[in-house]
C-alpha cells in the first residue's frame, strides 16, 4: 500500500520517499514508492505531474492501493525527491471543489443529481439527469454557489466506516464494505470522494457556468471556477473591447450594432446574390449565342466557382458537354447534359492524378480542385481534348 501524502495535506509540494520498486513493462517505466504527493488519476480528475530525481513524471494510477509512477526513464537511488506540477493540482482542487458546490445546490435548488463529471485541459462538465435548465435556473445556480464561496466555508473529510457512512447526508448513496472517503461542504453537499480539494470555498474564486447543452436525456453542464473563470472573461474582455474598437460604440451598444449590421450584411448578400445570377444569365445567354459545338469549354480568371455553377445552371437547360474553370479558385466543373457516352466521374477518377488534382463525381457530374493554375489549365484542356 502506498501512504497518500497528498490526503493529509493537499498543498504540499515536495517529499522525500524510498523507491519500493521499479518496474519496465510495455516500454513504460513505473517507479513504486513508499509514500507520495502525486495524486494518481480516478473520480474524474486528472493524475498529478511533476518530477521524481529530476525525471518527468507524465501520468499517475492506482491498483489495489499501490500508486503506479509513469517517468521518462529509470531514477537512479533508493531515495526519490518527488516535486509535483502545483499549478496543476491547485487548477484540478479548484475545479473540483467548485463541481461539489455546483452539484450539491443543483440537488438542493430543483432535485438534479450528478450522473458524471469529466475534469478536462479545455473544459470541466457534469451531466445533470434533467432535461433542461434554462437560463433563469443557470442563474439562480450561480448565485447560490457563488454566495457559499463568498462564506468561505470549510471543505471538512471524513474516512468512515460502512455504518459510519449513513449518518452522512449523502448526496449519492455508496454501497461498499470497506471504509470511504467522505468531502463535506456542510449545507451545501456532502458525498464519497477521493479527490483533492481545496481548504476553504473561498479558495475557489468563483463558479461560472458557460453553458448547457442536451446530453443523452439528461444536460450537460459546461463550467469553469478559479484561474480558468478568469482567463476566460479576460479573453472575452479582449473580444468585447475589440468589438467595441472596431463598432466605435459603447459596450452597451455593442450588441444592437451588431444586430443592425447583420441585418444589413444579410440583405446586400440577397442583393449580391440577385447580381450574381443576373450576371450568370447574361454569360449563358452569350455563351448560348456564340456556340457552335455542343462542348462549351471556358476558363474564368475573374470568376470563383460559385460563379462558374451559377453559369452551368444555366447552361443545363440546353443540351451542352460543359467544361468550367475558376482560376480564381483552382476549380473545375465538368457537365454532361447530353445524350453522349460521356461518363464525367470515370474521366476526373482515371486521370485527375495525374495533373496532380483532386477530385470524382457521377456519370454527369463532377468537380475537381487543384493547388496550382496551371495544372487546373492543363486538366481542363486535357478534358477539352478527350470530347472534340
Amino acid at each position: 500500500m502506498t501512504e497518500k501524502l497528498f490526503y493529509n495535506d493537499p498543498y504540499l509540494k515536495e517529499c522525500q520517499a524510498e523507491i519500493v520498486d521499479i518496474i519496465n513493462e510495455d516500454n513504460k517505466i513505473l517507479v513504486i514508492l513508499d509514500k507520495t504527493i502525486f495524486y494518481p488519476e480516478g473520480g474524474g480528475q486528472p493524475s498529478d505531474t511533476g518530477e521524481i530525481n529530476g525525471l518527468k513524471v507524465t501520468y499517475v494510477f492506482e491498483n489495489n492501493g499501490i500508486i503506479y509512477h509513469e517517468v521518462e526513464k529509470v531514477p537512479e537511488g533508493k531515495i526519490a525527491s518527488c516535486k509535483i506540477d502545483f499549478d496543476r493540482r491547485f487548477d484540478h482542487m479548484q475545479q473540483h471543489s467548485g463541481e461539489h458546490l455546483l452539484s450539491g445546490a443543483i440537488l438542493k435548488l430543483y432535485g438534479g443529481n450528478n450522473k458524471g463529471f469529466h475534469l478536462g485541459v479545455d473544459y470541466v462538465t457534469i451531466d445533470i439527469d434533467m432535461n433542461d435548465i434554462d437560463e433563469q435556473m443557470v442563474n439562480k445556480i450561480e448565485e447560490e454557489v457563488n454566495q457559499y464561496i463568498y462564506l468561505n466555508q470549510s471543505f471538512n473529510t471524513y474516512v468512515v466506516s460502512k455504518d459510519e457512512c449513513e449518518k452522512f447526508p449523502l448526496r449519492k448513496q455508496i454501497n461498499v464494505d470497506e471504509d470511504i472517503r467522505v468531502v463535506e461542504a456542510k449545507d451545501m453537499d456532502c458525498c464519497a470522494c477521493c479527490g483533492t480539494h481545496v481548504f476553504k470555498t473561498g479558495e475557489i474564486s468563483i463558479v461560472k457556468i458557460i453553458k448547457t447543452e442536451k446530453y443523452k436525456g439528461m444536460t450537460r453542464i459546461y463550467f469553469k471556477c478559479g484561474k480558468r473563470a478568469l482567463k476566460d472573461f479576460e479573453n472575452k474582455h479582449d473580444i468585447v473591447t475589440k468589438l467595441i474598437r472596431s463598432f466605435s460604440a459603447k459596450e452597451d451598444d455593442i450588441i444592437e450594432r451588431i444586430e443592425s449590421q447583420c441585418i444589413e450584411l444579410d440583405s446586400l448578400r440577397k442583393e449580391l446574390g440577385k447580381l450574381k445570377k443576373n450576371l450568370a444569365e447574361v454569360e449563358a445567354e452569350n455563351i448560348i449565342e456564340n456556340e457552335k459545338t455542343q462542348v462549351v469549354f471556358r476558363k474564368y480568371s475573374n470568376k470563383d466557382f460559385d460563379d462558374i455553377q451559377l453559369i452551368a445552371s444555366e447552361l443545363s437547360m440546353k443540351s451542352y458537354i460543359i467544361i468550367l474553370a475558376s482560376l480564381r479558385d483552382n476549380k473545375i466543373l465538368f457537365l454532361n447534359k447530353t445524350d453522349k457516352d460521356v461518363n464525367c466521374g470515370k474521366i476526373f477518377k482515371e486521370n485527375i492524378k495525374e495533373f496532380s488534382g483532386k477530385g470524382g463525381g457521377n456519370a454527369s457530374r463532377a468537380q475537381g480542385t487543384f493547388d496550382k493554375e496551371e495544372d487546373l489549365v492543363k486538366f481542363s484542356e486535357f478534358v477539352y481534348s478527350t470530347l472534340i
